[in-house]
């Protein structure tokens, strides 16, 4: 079993758009997509499993296991042309050969159902502290490059997009359908334990983008309230880290070059 696709029911969509938000860098992505999938009260009607997810099993509250999984949710509403489905996960495969595969099997099952667009949400890394995250893009299309700029969405230039969040629109774009990544301007901190430090800034800039994209609206008071708590923990980091860089220089000596060989 490399990839298993399970769908638990029968689906018919009207026209719908793909939503893709995996774990990544500062987790913008998958907070974006989960904190849609709770707004909206979307519904889990598939489940990805493979053995290219990493080889251990998550243990909740309850002490109960569960495996590493990728998941599908749909959303539908009468007053909207297009219905969602909204693509996330606890994890991404490990390795680039499983990253491919398993976008390419999960987008090929969900063109049956007759995706007619493509949205996948990425972070865009910077290397300096960021008060107010821009939204950058990406398409496949350069009519969708201009319909991004319209919402004020900058334009990528030369680099690339890591994972299934990237490599899904590269994909997509093989197989005849359009288009784009918008990527939440971030620092990636990590905690000195090497874990991901959420970026809820981030995802709520690409929020405000994409629901405006879509003709939706979602309560953006809750993720508001969590932006206050993400921004005083980064300001801690930022701290620890200048005071750390700071004692690194104070510490080495002037001629410390002339030690390498």
């Amino acid at each position: 079993m490399n990839v298993k696709i399970i769908l638990k029911q029968k689906m018919k969509f009207k026209d719908p758009y793909l939503i893709c938000g995996l774990p990544g860098i500062g987790h913008v992505g998958k907070v974006t997509i989960d904190y849609l999938i709770k707004d909206l009260n979307a519904v889990l009607f598939g489940e990805v499993y493979s053995h290219f997810f990493p080889s251990y099993v998550l243990i909740n509250k309850d002490g109960l296991v569960e495996l590493m999984k990728n998941e599908l949710y749909f959303w539908k509403d009468k007053k909207f042309k297009h219905d969602l489905i909204l693509f996330t996960g606890n994890t991404q495969a490990v390795s680039p050969e499983g990253q491919f595969i398993i976008a390419e099997e999960v987008l090929n099952t969900l063109l049956t159902f007759g995706v007619k667009k493509l949205y996948s949400i990425a972070a865009y890394v910077g290397d300096k502290p960021v008060e107010v995250p821009r939204v950058y893009g990406a398409a496949t299309d350069p009519i969708l490059i201009e319909e991004m700029k319209t919402y004020g969405v900058l334009q990528m230039g030369n680099g690339n997009i890591g994972g299934t969040n990237g490599l899904i629109i590269g994909l997509a774009k093989t197989k005849e359908l359009n288009g784009m990544c918008l990527l939440g301007e971030t620092r990636g901190y990590q905690t000195p334990s090497g874990h991901t430090v959420v970026d809820i800034k981030a995802a709520r800039a690409v929020l405000n983008v994409l629901t405006q994209m879509l003709g939706i609206q979602v309560d953006m008071a809750p993720i508001e309230s969590r932006v206050d708590q993400t921004s005083e923990f980064i300001t801690k980091l930022e701290e620890a880290e200048s005071l750390m860089l700071k004692q690194i220089q104070n510490t080495t000596p002037k001629n410390f070059s002339r030690y390498i060989s």
